[in-house]
């Protein structure tokens, strides 16, 4: 039977990265926050038929060595009438995050078109309230494919680790991140989603970088006072981690579950966190939810309050833990099919034998190793008769060890290994 023989013993510099990334790594402010402004990301025409420009700022570490970085996008609130990239002063917020060694992007999106009398006469038509809610998320797509796009036919200019990515909405930002992050097929939308979003381009629309899928590698939304209208958009997204900050009461945008600006009820019930998060927490998935006593809307509304101090140690805390995990084994999916991988001598002394299941001989796969942590030590693209050098030998303890085919990622192998020196 063909082996796989790890030697645990050369090259320190790549798994020590590895390692450092995680510790103390996005929880402390270690960076000074470069900014580049104006970033043409896309294009499409508003409500109006007039062509529009997309543009966001990109905030990164400036002393960072680092080869990728996870990217948290922010995306403004304003009724989906209005706002900017300083609107809850959510650049402030785009540069915090910079500053712990994030890529950050504040974008713009395209808002209503509004009538001289009243802004949301616009929306006395629920047709013209979800096409809002969908140009929003279309340009929300655009700017995540904008990355993809990047990294893969433009080296990577940003240095962004397209696999952890993360979302950050406010008000309106955040009910365009959740209906982006959690609407992925037609199933289960609702009749107005359903009506307009094929007229508009389908999910992922026409706002730029087409060919690049703007779901796969998200990882986590934090929700600022969002909500939407159908919590079943969870059941196929359980693998993203949900946080979410609420005022309550809130008469914009429902705590738990109403209308829009309490009385907007022909515009369809949607539901606050307060229905989001234990429905989030009955399918397993990471989720934290913390809500406030106060009146007011959105709960991230100012930049230097104590509600905005918890807000960002919260949210620091809960994506640090998140993006340190990416890749490991955390749950397993009733789709995936688990089977054993065994590893020998264990304990070892860091020099170990992986025996490839027989129906993976000669096939590429993936291999991982993660600690107990949760932190990916190490990961590669192997075939069956290559020997491994990995850069480090590995601190005592218990790893898991997984191995993922690469022509069937519903099959994967797991096996467990001590160090013991």
């Amino acid at each position: 039977m063909q082996k796989i023989i790890l030697h645990f013993l050369l090259l320190f510099a790549f798994v020590s990265q590895l390692h450092a990334q995680c510790d103390g790594r996005y929880t402390t402010a270690t960076f000074t926050a470069s900014k580049k402004a104006d970033i043409l990301y896309g294009g499409n025409y508003d409500s109006n038929g007039k062509w529009t420009d997309l543009v966001l700022d990109v905030y990164e570490p400036a002393e960072d060595t680092a080869s990728l970085r996870p990217l948290i996008i922010f995306v403004h609130g304003g009724s989906f009438v209005g706002g900017s990239r300083t609107d809850q002063r959510i650049d402030l917020t785009a540069r915090h995050f910079a500053e712990k060694g994030y890529v950050t992007a504040n974008i713009e999106y395209r808002v209503e078109q509004t009538v001289a009398i009243s802004p949301f006469l616009n929306f006395a038509s629920p047709d013209n309230w979800y096409k809002a809610m969908i140009r929003a998320s279309h340009d929300l797509r655009a700017a995540i494919r904008y990355f993809k796009k990047d990294a893969a036919t433009n080296g990577n200019m940003y240095k962004v680790d397209t696999n952890r990515i993360l979302i950050y909405g406010s008000s309106a930002g955040a009910i365009t991140a959740l209906n982006t992050v959690f609407i992925n097929d037609t199933t289960e939308m609702s009749y107005y989603f359903k009506r307009n979003i094929p007229l508009m381009g389908g999910l992922e629309g026409n706002s730029g970088n087409p060919g690049y899928n703007s779901n796969s590698g998200i990882r986590a939304i934090v929700s600022c006072s969002g909500a939407f209208d159908n919590i079943n958009y969870l059941n196929d997204n359980r693998d993203i981690a949900y946080l979410a900050f609420h005022n309550n009461p809130d008469l914009t945008v429902p705590y738990e579950m109403g209308c829009f600006v309490t009385v907007a009820c022909f515009l369809g019930t949607f539901y606050g966190p307060q229905k989001i998060f234990p429905k989030a927490k009955s399918l397993g998935m990471k989720t934290e939810f913390y809500p406030f006593q106060y009146y007011g809307h959105p709960v991230d509304a100012h930049a230097d309050t104590t509600a905005k101090k918890l807000i960002l140690e919260k949210t620091t805390a809960f994506l640090a833990d998140v993006v340190c995990r990416t890749g490991t084994v955390t749950a397993i999916s009733p789709r995936v099919s688990t089977e054993t991988l065994n590893l020998f001598p264990n304990p070892s002394n860091g020099r170990f034998t992986i025996e490839l299941p027989k129906g993976q001989q000669w096939q590429d796969a993936t291999l991982q190793i993660i600690s107990l942590t949760g932190a990916e030590v190490y990961r590669t693209h192997i075939s069956a008769s290559q020997t491994l050098d990995v850069q480090e030998i590995l601190s005592n303890g218990t790893y898991l060890v997984k191995l993922i085919p690469t022509d069937d990622s519903s099959l994967q192998y797991i096996g467990k290994i001590s160090i013991l020196k």
